[in-house]
């Protein structure tokens, strides 16, 4: 068996360089190829037609696809692949609500299921929420979702086989054919812990869009609506998840978008507890803006890595740290955690000790085994390298470190 190659990442320059040189012809070539709008009528159209049956589409669902249709529209200048990509996944997160919907109509008693008590981890991307998640997840008493799950939570009749995973293995084949190096920056997989991001997309209701895409008008509209609406939709999939397959004492859950939403969770989950992660804003901000430039070629050319800089500065994201550092001052004692990426990085487990001492869980045998074998297993693998520069985002480390002072002082990053 050929050995395992590490990947490296390089910075982002431009999108175009960003592709391997079939990707870059295949898209010359579809320039002069005839190419679908997206147009939400008809891709609800498509998707009950596809489905079959008598699901639809709440209105609220309706509403969230048009508006981040009619953006997408407005925003972006999609490449052929990306186009063509855009218009399969729309088609498959509408398929997906659809039978959602149809599942939980035909078994109304799902909506009665106890959904075990959630510990969420909260923070901004790149900042350890990955490696966390999958560390906790090794213990058997937190009940994670693996990506097949979320990326499809409508388990398979009886009798049927169930191919969530192998679609899902077809879809990161794709990616990694897009974008051979992506695995390094976010790597995935169908059986590791996944984000709870994939169950929003199914109601059309998150930022990971303009995350995704650059699609400001959409996610100014997102943050005028009552999150509630997303969070409802979201707590019925989980007991949908739940009802087919129980398990764990408790639900560990992960999703960057968690923070700008922390009075909704308090709202939805009273008795949730939250693990807060930190690092370096100007480390984090240099990985995430390499992140998002690499994500949006994937669709587009028109990737501006400076614009993103800005993006990331002006936008949502320090409001939302902000907003959580009060929060986290609102939590009683054996609610919440602070961990910090340096620590958490330079001893897995006694931070992971640390967060179950201080939100009161037992840190059994099992769950120490099961995260010192995930911790081998990750040392033996050669990993990839995400090169990345605060500098190809326009922004300078003494610039940031000021701009977030008091945030830096008062977490010790």
């Amino acid at each position: 068996m050929a050995e395992a190659k590490r990947i490296d990442v390089p910075r982002f320059t431009t999108a175009r360089v960003s592709h391997p040189w079939l990707v870059r012809g295949m898209n010359r070539v579809g320039r002069v190829l005839p190419m679908r709008r997206l147009d939400p009528d008809r891709i609800w159209a498509d998707a009950i037609a596809k489905e079959g049956g008598d699901a639809a589409p709440s209105r609220a669902v309706r509403e969230a696809l048009a508006v981040l249709v009619d953006d997408l529209e407005r925003n972006v200048d999609f490449t052929a692949l990306g186009r063509f990509s855009a218009l399969d996944d729309t088609l498959r997160l509408a398929r997906t609500h659809l039978r959602i919907e149809r599942a939980l109509a035909a078994a109304p008693e799902i909506l009665d299921t106890e959904l075990p008590p959630p510990v969420f981890i909260i923070g901004w991307a790149r900042t350890g929420t990955t490696f966390l998640h999958q560390l906790l997840a090794q213990d058997p008493a937190n009940r994670t979702m693996p990506y097949w799950e979320s990326f499809d939570p409508v388990p398979p009749g009886p009798g049927e086989p169930d191919r969530r995973a192998a679609r899902l293995d077809a879809m990161l084949g794709q990616l990694r054919f897009l974008a051979p190096g992506y695995d390094a920056i976010h790597p995935m997989t169908a059986d590791s812990p996944e984000e709870c991001v994939a169950l929003f997309m199914n109601v059309f209701r998150t930022h990971q869009f303009d995350f995704q895409y650059r699609v400001p008008g959409y996610a100014e509209w997102l943050r005028g609506q009552d999150a509630r609406i997303a969070y409802d939709d979201y707590v019925r999939q989980l007991k949908l998840v739940v009802s087919a397959r129980p398990a764990g004492r408790r639900f560990l859950l992960k999703d960057p978008t968690h923070i700008l939403h922390l009075e909704t969770i308090r709202d939805v989950f009273p008795q949730a507890k939250f693990i807060f992660t930190h690092r370096d804003p100007a480390e984090a901000i240099s990985s995430v803006g390499s992140l998002i430039a690499y994500t949006r070629a994937l669709f587009t050319d028109d990737v501006d890595p400076a614009a993103i800089g800005r993006e990331l500065l002006e936008g949502y994201w320090p409001t939302a740290l902000e907003e959580a550092r009060r929060f986290r001052g609102t939590l009683p004692s054996g609610h919440a955690v602070d961990v910090r990426h340096p620590a958490l990085r330079a001893d897995p487990i006694g931070t992971a000790d640390r967060i179950y001492e201080a939100l009161a869980l037992p840190f059994t045998e099992d769950a120490r085994d099961g995260m010192t074998r995930f911790l081998e297993a990750r040392g033996a693998s050669p990993g990839g390298r995400h090169h990345h520069a605060l500098e190809t985002l326009g922004l300078s480390r003494e610039g940031l470190r000021d701009r977030f002072a008091d945030y830096c002082e008062a977490v010790d990053v």
